[in-house]
């Protein structure tokens, strides 16, 4: 599987009902980091339950559809690549004009697959969405 094709299937996931497909794309456990700082997590069923209540966040704030516009990526080793991945979400409350952003990811060779490692974001999701009247 390609990266690009990884993330196409990230966000079909992403938008579905099954958390556990979603988290099996991550590794045992991944950073998160954004303006506000950076975490570590498990792979574990807290983040099942936290798949769920993002889930059920964005569909009651309106998410119609995620997908990946641009996939860029960079190899860091013969198991490592950061990609830099530019996501397309309709809203709503948009209609259809899309709201764009971008995440860098590091992610590492999994079989015939990728797992996340982890991610950065440059801006905050919710300070986003409120900016654009979405919350």
């Amino acid at each position: 599987m390609t990266v690009e094709q990884f993330f196409t299937r990230y966000a079909a996931l992403s938008m579905g009902e099954d958390e556990r497909a979603l988290a099996a794309m991550y590794a045992p456990s991944f950073f998160v980091a954004g303006p506000k700082g950076s975490m570590t997590f498990a792979n574990d069923a807290a983040f099942l339950d936290y798949l769920v209540r993002v889930r059920g966040f964005n569909r009651e704030h309106g998410m119609s559809s995620v997908s990946p516009v641009a996939v860029r990526e960079k190899a860091l080793s013969p198991l490592h690549v950061l990609a830099q991945v530019r996501w397309s979400a309709r809203f709503e409350k948009t209609g259809a004009r899309a709201i764009e952003f971008e995440i860098a990811y590091l992610m590492e060779r999994a079989g015939e697959s990728w797992h996340v490692l982890g991610y950065v974001t440059e801006r905050d999701q919710e300070e986003e969405m409120r900016a654009l009247g979405l919350l």
